[in-house]
């Protein structure tokens, strides 16, 4: 067997091999063999058939078979003899198999990079803490509240900062009408800023079938990209108004949502909340980490793992906006532009995964099969299901394994962050202010 290798980029090779026609004379007879004896020919005892005669009408059966056995044979016996250490699933651009002639196959390949580890214990930090407020706990119990909301018809009345109303509208820019622009059958709570400012506040004082002028300036910053910084007028006509009764929040307050009482429905939701803070501000700790390490390493890492990462943070951000009810596809956005920027993140987090799996090999760090077990048992008791059906079922979609390596990635992040030197505690904005600041 013959083999070359060509190098086409960083990580990336195309592995050039030849089968001696010896060879493949030997497998293509052997299958022939095998099929002369399991077959039978008009005019013929089993097992006597003529072999031209056999090729003449098995000949391109026998050919599929010759390939099933050697192209994975052949790519294994290549792929070991020039020491490839393969990152991804291989193509095959070529493959000529002909009776009569050499095999020829050509394999393009990643590999994994080849890099020395440098130390990893003791990157310095800076802390991060998220105390709970007393604030952040009655804020969540305000929104405990608001699901709790009883909402009753006010028939004729006026509308009232609380409200919830339904209205629709159309949209006029210029004095014309923008039809495609209607919208019907939508709600907001009156006072919730939800919509453009001076949309809600015009509704206030008015009654059902009132229809309402509205003027107002939309920011830069507005989702429809069409009407984004120029001057609309709303027309908005009234369809429902209803009222909005919340509970105090006292002690059967507390027990209808499940705990025991007041005091333990705070102590509870600081338990919670804190908990979260906490998962942030680990989450800001190891992000300092793997800035540090990936900072030192200038390794290259094979190509179609940097794009799959491109399109997994491309795909967030669509999902983002669906979310916000925006149809990324028409939104004002340069995708290509977009995929350009993640590039650089995206080959951090690649070479971030491969540092992580360096060095959970060099501290004999791995994920057990009790400890595996345990989170598949969590698993199904959250979706409600028997074991064995989640099992399959992971073992089906890959997820098994992507659960194991996502386990073993949280144990090397958590022993980096052990051994990492902290700096002084930083508590820096409550993770609301953060957020909204983003």
């Amino acid at each position: 067997m013959k083999v070359t290798v060509e190098e086409l980029a960083p990580c990336k090779k195309k592995v050039h091999v030849e089968v001696e026609l010896e060879e493949m004379e030997k497998r293509f007879r052997k299958v022939y063999e095998e099929l002369r004896e399991k077959t039978q020919l008009p005019g013929f005892r089993p097992g006597k058939a003529p072999l031209f005669l056999l090729r003449m009408r098995f000949g391109d059966y026998v050919r599929e078979k010759v390939l099933e056995e050697v192209v994975p044979e052949t790519y294994e016996k290549a792929i070991k003899e020039v020491g490839i250490k393969v990152a991804t699933e291989p193509k095959f651009p070529v493959m000529e198999l002909e009776e009569g002639k050499p095999f020829k196959l050509v394999i393009e390949v990643e590999e994994e990079p080849d890099f020395e580890l440098k130390e990893y214990k003791g990157i310095e930090i800076e802390e991060r803490r998220y105390p709970v407020s007393d604030e952040d706990v009655e804020e969540v119990i305000e929104r405990l509240r608001q699901q709790r909301v009883r909402i009753s018809d006010k028939g004729d009345q006026a509308a009232q900062e609380g409200d919830l109303v339904v209205v629709s509208y159309d949209v006029e820019l210029g004095g014309k009408v923008l039809e495609d622009k209607h919208e019907e059958g939508m709600t907001l709570v009156l006072g919730s800023r939800d919509a453009v400012p001076g949309f809600e506040e015009a509704l206030l004082g008015h009654k059902v079938g009132d229809t309402v002028s509205v003027e107002v300036e939309l920011g830069e910053e507005h989702h429809d990209r069409e009407l984004a910084g120029k001057r609309v007028r709303f027309i908005v006509t009234l369809k429902e108004v209803k009222k909005r009764e919340l509970p105090e929040v006292d002690e059967n307050f507390a027990k209808e949502m499940g705990y025991e009482g007041l005091e333990d429905m705070r102590k509870q939701v600081r338990e919670k909340l804190q908990e979260e803070f906490n998962n942030r501000a680990k989450a800001e700790m190891i992000d300092q980490i793997m800035e540090k390490m990936v900072a030192q390493y200038e390794f290259p890492v094979p190509p179609s793992l940097v794009e799959r990462e491109v399109e997994r943070r491309i795909d967030d951000e669509k999902f983002h906006l669906r979310v916000k009810g925006i149809n990324p596809e028409k939104a004002d956005i340069d995708w290509e532009e977009k995929r350009r920027e993640a590039q650089g993140d995206a080959l951090a987090n690649v070479r971030f995964s491969y540092l992580l799996s360096r060095i959970a090999d060099a501290e004999g760090i791995e994920v057990t099969k009790d400890e595996l077990w345990d989170q598949i048992e969590d698993t199904a008791r959250t979706l409600q299901r028997p074991v064995d059906d989640v099992v399959k079922l992971m073992q089906k979609t890959g997820r098994l394994q992507r659960l194991s390596l996502d386990m073993l990635r949280s144990k090397v992040l958590d022993f980096l962050l052990e051994h990492a030197k902290m700096g002084s505690a930083s508590e820096g904005p409550s993770v609301k202010e953060d957020l909204e600041g983003r």
